[in-house]
């Protein structure tokens, strides 16, 4: 039975992009707390306020139905993250102008093929279905070139109170949609 073998070899390594579900918690949870140092306990009160506030802004990726990945935030009525919006959630408004990336994770084994770009991409169709001007970030100075290669403009320094415990200052990343 060739055919049967073929069609479970195709079906082996199907990535998939999606909304989050309270199912994924656990997975997202791990996938949170150890790409930023976080305790699990923490990261678990975060995420399941992330989760029922913006599911449409929160996505993973799935391959082999496991996560292996995901991206999300709210959308945002100003231009740059501020402190609330890691603290407290609310969901996202209709009229809210900007899309806001909190977070963008991938499990080591899967970096460097292409994930986080096609996470950042799903993104991006979801806030251009909802009429978002623009989609906002911080990062890390050792990140403004990746995410430069994905559109994104460098707006300067971010205020001193957005948490980093490395003591470097982030900065503001803006993608016009």
């Amino acid at each position: 039975s060739s055919a049967a073998s073929d069609v479970y070899k195709r079906q082996v390594n199907t990535m998939i992009i999606r909304r989050v579900t309270m199912d994924d918690l656990e997975e997202v949870v791990n996938l949170e707390s150890a790409a930023f140092k976080m305790t699990k306990e923490q990261t678990r009160n975060d995420m399941v306020g992330r989760i029922e506030n913006y599911p449409d802004t929160f996505l993973v990726v799935q391959e082999d139905g496991k996560v292996i990945g995901h991206i999300f935030g709210p959308a945002f009525n100003k231009r740059y993250i501020e402190d609330e919006l890691y603290f407290n959630n609310h969901p996202n408004q209709k009229d809210d102008r900007y899309q806001m990336i909190l977070s963008l994770a991938v499990l080591p084994a899967y970096r460097k093929q292409g994930i986080a770009t096609k996470l950042i991409e799903a993104l991006v169709q979801v806030a251009k279905k909802q009429k978002r001007q623009a989609i906002s970030l911080t990062c890390l100075p050792k990140l403004i070139k990746f995410y430069e290669k994905r559109g994104f403009h460098n707006e300067g320094e971010t205020n001193d109170d957005i948490p980093d415990p490395t003591g470097v200052t982030s900065v503001n990343m803006v993608r016009t949609l």
